[in-house]
């Protein structure tokens, strides 16, 4: 399953660079498992299919299309990665915490390889007629986000919510195919399933997720006993790999006198006070909280960018003070936010929609969708994804396929 463009997003700004590569630089030995999952998926978006297929020219194309059910499994495929010894060789990770920024953001690459390995694994068995094993295997992405450490981060968050996601889109691809027995011991074992993490404890831990000398509280202790000079080359040799080449000077410059105004109007107690003020917006999380933090978060961008076109006398700063701070901190932060907390309402809401599915098999209609709306508001309907049977958006997006495979 490929992510939903939101979580997409999201994902790909925490998780930098991208999995391209050359195929020549796969070919020295890989000193552990994981590497060689990376090194796995580099070579397959390296290498070209004899001709290109509609949904494209690489043999990772051809991976996700296998995992989303577009094309059949191909066997031979799956032997010459030597997908079952590779698979076999990652369940260690299931029992693992989520890693977090502490752990490197290529640990957290190989968690989504993981999964997307285990669900082929599963795809392939659930084609030899393996039901319960395939199963299992289609089910680990969802183990694997609830693991400890979910919810230490939003980095974790957003990482176990792409994990479900996966695994929910793996199995409701059989809705329409498993035996009544096979869709109800699913049901079974996903009605087990723990609750994912809590957006609002994420958000309360994520300050200390990034290395200790680059937390808030240390940068605001820090720069009381810095000059502006210092504070200033500080904060730009932090922020500069986010700011890539003279192109990005301007942004980058922004970007510091922003931080370097809520860093030096904020003690730590203010800081911490605000945090989880902010937080405390989103618990419980609920549609209507949403709808009142983004309001909150408009009107924040709103005065700071009426704050930044109004005309200063360079003689006479503006003067910032630890309300306008945390004004700015909002505004910094929020945006991101808002998308995890639709992400896990959604997420949410799929595996309920997914469990009425696999209960009622091709007797799943647009009843079955009266009322439903996703966290933004909107109502879902039933329609065709790829030629399938499926559960769209209002702008006709796929929210969970539920069709038979091709």
């Amino acid at each position: 399953m490929r992510l939903t463009p939101t979580l997409s997003g999201l994902l790909s700004c925490l998780l930098i660079g991208g999995m391209a590569g050359a195929f020549a630089a796969d070919t020295a030995p890989k000193q552990t498992i994981a590497e060689q999952a990376t090194a796995l998926m580099e070579t397959l978006e390296a290498r070209k299919l004899p001709q290109p297929k509609s949904f494209g020219d690489s043999e990772l194309d051809l991976f996700y299309a296998m995992m989303d059910g577009l094309t059949p499994i191909d066997v031979a495929f799956c032997e010459r990665i030597k997908l079952v010894e590779l698979t076999d060789g990652l369940l260690p990770l299931a029992d693992q915490p989520i890693p977090g920024l502490d752990d490197g953001l290529n640990q957290t690459k190989t968690s989504m390889i993981a999964s997307r390995l285990f669900v082929l694994r599963g795809h392939l068995l659930c084609g030899q007629g393996k039901i319960a094993e395939g199963r299992a295997w289609l089910l680990k992405p969802r183990l694997m986000a609830r693991r400890s450490g979910s919810d230490h981060s939003l980095l974790q968050l957003l990482t176990a919510i792409a994990m479900d996601g996966i695994g929910q889109q793996s199995a409701a691809r059989y809705t329409e195919s498993w035996a009544e027995s096979e869709r109800l011991a699913y049901v079974k074992s996903a009605e087990s399933l723990l609750p994912l993490g809590a957006l609002h404890t994420a958000m309360l831990l994520d300050g200390d997720a990034m290395p200790e000398k680059n937390r808030m509280r240390t940068l605001i202790v820090e720069f009381k006993s810095l000059t502006s000079a210092q504070q200033r080359d500080r904060l730009e040799k932090l922020l500069a790999p986010a700011f890539p080449g003279p192109e990005l000077r301007k942004e980058l410059d922004d970007f510091v006198n922003l931080h370097l105004d809520i860093i030096t109007n904020l003690t730590p107690e203010t800081y911490d006070a605000l945090v989880k003020g902010i937080s405390s917006e989103l618990d419980p999380l609920t549609p209507e909280k949403i709808k009142a933090f983004t309001l909150r978060n408009d009107e924040a961008i709103k005065q700071v960018r009426a704050e930044a076109n109004r005309p200063t006398d360079p003689t006479y700063p503006a003067a910032i003070s630890p309300q306008k701070a945390a004004t700015l901190y909002r505004a910094l932060t929020t945006p991101g936010i808002e998308s995890i907390a639709r992400g896990t309402l959604d997420v949410e809401l799929r595996a309920k929609l997914l469990i009425v599915a696999m209960r009622k098999g091709e007797a799943f209609d647009a009843m079955d969708l009266a009322n439903v709306t996703t966290a933004d508001g909107k109502a879902l309907r039933l329609g065709a994804d790829e030629g399938r049977k499926a559960i769209l958006t209002a702008d006709g997006q796929p929210f969970l396929t539920i069709g038979r495979v091709k």
